[in-house]
């Protein structure tokens, strides 16, 4: 399929020329692009080189990833096409619909085909697989009578007391539905009153486990779907009226809000407000039993108001994201990764005090290879040091578990002054923080919490500590979350630093995060001079995208005396027109720029005359790629940056983001000797064609080499020692240039 962006005007006899930069065409469209991203995440799921322990697990991520794009993304399609207020004149309007609604045409057929492929691969591979290990998935009529009668005695005990029957007549409207919950919808061989079938719901309790387990003596696990164990018993639920049949379905509302800045008085409350209204929003998605009648699937769209094409048949069990738990069990070791434990940065593991360590010199960390662990021990012993007197530090994604508010509640506790700048607004984590803000506040934390009109997704802690007459600060900076659980499954950088200058902005930064609002509305001209003057960070939204642009004119410029120009960036999404308008120039001007992009990518590569000099990569492996990295080859002086930002408009102006530079050389031949491993890997990524789709990297001719995993075998040496500047930029550049380097010119022991 071509992703391109469809245009309705017939463009049959216009030249459209590829060098206007700003043209559409030159664009992808951004929700096709991220569904083409959860394509690379379903072929992992369906191919047999991948375990099989793992191929489910890619399988339930698949699922997940198409629930958050229904209840987010496609949101914002939908919106376009309400009764919203437009400055555009009719014609223009009226061509933005129709665009967005061949757009969401596009998507449901995208998504079809996705889900044919999902459930062939549920069906055809895994069921049978897991059934040759011991596994089974079964339904009602493969067991035995002696398992059945196990099953209802447990039924009458377990299940059958939380259960309530939902039916639908004069004295009970239709009900609410939840939002991903399963029902089952019950019809009945009596007629209500206005002459259709009765009907009624049963919600599956969400508590209980999904799959229950038949017990047996062999070494296997066997187990049935709770709805079928359910559906057995309805007639208990029902006694008055006779069943007649009953069909699995459940519904997708949509999740998307937005906060207007004049009309909150209290963040918190306005989050808890809208969480309470998140369960009322309009469903846009049913996906219903392959076996549900027409009639009833009818009946279910007029109460729902959806229409035909928002409804999903499945040929198999609904919500393959449930799947999950069963990668818990215990499989063949040829059936999993290989298993891994992170080590302890080498400068770390010595037996010195954390503190002494870092005001030496800074220590770069790269999860999940080189542990969390360390991180945790930074901030637990600032929380027991007698000599700390203060720390701040940004919570975006925190977890459920998390040692990160314990080691902060206890210094907290100890009386150290502790300030945590909580964002409320993290899709889908907004219960956990408010959870966590509260606990901080009860041990006594200065607890704040951004702005209203922007996100906090700077990553960052600042630590004050007495060392004998001054205060010396020490800070963490990373690309990733203060989260120890998607710690070890994301790869990411942390930076531990004691630089003076460094140090510094950040507490600029964190002033301004607890200060007064300067970014509302009528202060818009602060943003518009740069913000607060920061000496070595960079932070959005004050000019973060002008200083990409810079850079890469910078480049450009380098390029044109010295003819070797390299742009290397690595991010999750890359959507921003300006910055791309940008790396197409350098493109033009022969700046090679390669793109490790592992989600949405709207810019197309390998167009003629415009991005022949752009290669995009994708690599999806075990480890989730969240890592962003910048480097400018800058002839032999690179500039190397870090940060929390993708190049997306949202990183750039809605949210409040931290780059930082890596200068030490030692730090930067391990980034660019790890750049070089993603773009050598020719396993587990996938190379962009300039329609939008992606086909795996495989190339013939080369030795197989699979980035994680070769950097898994790097984090297990010992004694690392750093290796030069130039030999690792040969390195990159040789895997830039798509050849075979020598292998010493990529796989070193560094710092």
């Amino acid at each position: 399929m071509n992703l391109r962006t469809r245009r309705k005007a017939d463009t049959k006899d216009k030249k459209i020329s590829l060098r206007l930069l700003d043209n559409p065409e030159l664009y992808l469209n951004r929700e096709l692009a991220w569904l083409t991203f959860n394509d690379r995440v379903l072929k992992e799921a369906e191919s047999r080189e991948t375990p099989l322990a793992e191929r489910i697990k890619f399988l339930s991520i698949f699922a997940s990833n198409l629930d958050e794009f229904f209840m987010v993304r496609l949101s914002g399609l939908l919106k376009l096409l309400e009764g919203q207020e437009s400055t555009q004149p009719f014609s223009a309007q009226a061509e933005r619909d129709l665009e967005v609604e061949e757009t969401l045409d596009e998507v449901s057929i995208y998504i079809r085909l996705q889900l044919k492929r999902a459930y062939a691969t549920f069906q055809g591979s895994f069921l049978p697989q897991l059934h040759a290990e011991g596994i089974s998935i079964l339904r009602l009529n493969e067991l035995a009578k002696s398992e059945l009668e196990r099953l209802d005695l447990f039924f009458e005990n377990q299940i059958f007391p939380i259960l309530t029957p939902l039916a639908v007549d004069q004295a009970h409207p239709f009900p609410f539905l939840s939002n991903l919950s399963l029902y089952i919808a019950v019809t009945f061989k009596d007629l209500g009153d206005n002459g259709e079938p009765l009907l009624a719901f049963v919600e599956v309790p969400p508590k209980l486990s999904r799959f229950m387990a038949i017990p047996s003596r062999l070494r296997e696990y066997r187990f049935v779907p709770i709805e079928d164990v359910i559906r057995r018993h309805l007639a208990k639920l029902f006694p008055w009226s006779e069943v007649e049949e009953a069909y699995v379905f459940r519904v997708t509302r949509n999740l998307d809000y937005e906060l207007l800045e004049g009309e909150v008085k209290d963040l918190m409350k306005s989050i808890e407000l809208e969480l309470k209204d998140r369960a009322q929003r309009f469903v846009i998605r049913m996906e219903v039993e392959q076996s549900m009648p027409e009639l009833l699937r009818s009946r279910l769209r007029s109460q729902l108001e959806l229409e035909h094409g928002d409804v999903y048949e499945c040929p198999g069990l609904l919500n393959l994201r449930d799947l999950m738990p069963l990668t818990k069990l215990e499989f063949k070791p040829s059936h999993r990764d290989a298993t891994f434990n992170p080590k302890i940065n080498y400068r770390l593991s010595e037996d010195r005090d954390i503190f002494d360590v870092i005001r030496e010199r800074d220590v770069l960390l790269h999860h999940p290879y080189e542990s969390f662990s360390s991180v945790l021990e930074f901030l637990a012993r600032a929380a027991e040091d007698p000599n700390v007197l203060a720390i701040k530090q940004t919570l975006y994604r925190i977890g459920g578990d998390s040692p990160v508010i314990d080691a902060l509640v206890k210094a907290a506790e100890q009386g150290k002054q502790v300030t945590a700048v909580v964002e409320l607004k993290a899709r889908f984590d907004e219960v956990n923080n408010i959870a966590w803000a509260r606990r901080l506040e009860r041990a006594g934390a200065h607890v704040v919490f951004g702005f209203v009109g922007l996100k906090t997704h700077a990553k960052c802690a600042l630590i004050i500590r007495r060392e004998g007459q001054h205060l010396q600060r020490y800070a963490h900076l990373s690309t990733g979350n203060y989260n120890s659980s998607t710690s070890r499954l994301y790869t990411d950088f942390g930076m531990l630093t004691a630089q003076d200058a460094l140090t510094n902005d950040l507490a600029k930064l964190f002033n301004l995060l607890t200060g007064f609002n300067l970014l509302a509305s009528e202060s818009k001209l602060y943003r518009l001079h740069g913000g607060p003057d920061f000496d070595i960070i960079k932070v959005a939204p004050f000019g973060l995208r002008d200083f990409f642009a810079d850079l890469i004119r910078s480049e450009i410029a380098v390029h044109r005396k010295s003819g070797n120009g390299h742009i290397v960036l690595k991010m999750n999404s890359l959507t921003d027109p300006s910055l791309i308008q940008l790396l197409y120039e350098a493109s033009c001007s022969g700046v090679r720029v390669d793109l490790i992009v592992r989600g949405v990518c709207v810019l197309r590569p390998s167009v003629k005359n415009v991005s022949e000099n752009i290669r995009v990569i994708s690599v999806i492996d075990r480890f989730l790629e969240h890592s962003r990295v910048f480097y400018f080859r800058n002839e032999n002086n690179p500039k190397i940056f870090l940060g929390s930002a993708d190049f997306m408009p949202r990183n750039m102006d809605r949210r409040v983001e931290i780059v930082w530079p890596v200068r030490e050389e030692n730090l930067q031949v391990k980034v660019i000797d790890i750049l070089a491993h993603h773009l050598r890997d020719n396993i587990k990524s996938h190379v962009m064609k300039s329609d939008g789709v992606y086909v795996q990297n495989l190339p013939a001719r080369l030795k197989a080499f699979r980035s994680q995993e070769r950097l898994i075998d790097f984090a297990r040496l010992e004694n690392s020692q750093a290796g030069r500047l130039r030999d690792a930029q040969r390195g990159l550049e040789n895997a830039a240039l798509r050849t075979e380097p020598p292998e010493t010119n990529v796989v070193r022991k560094v710092k």
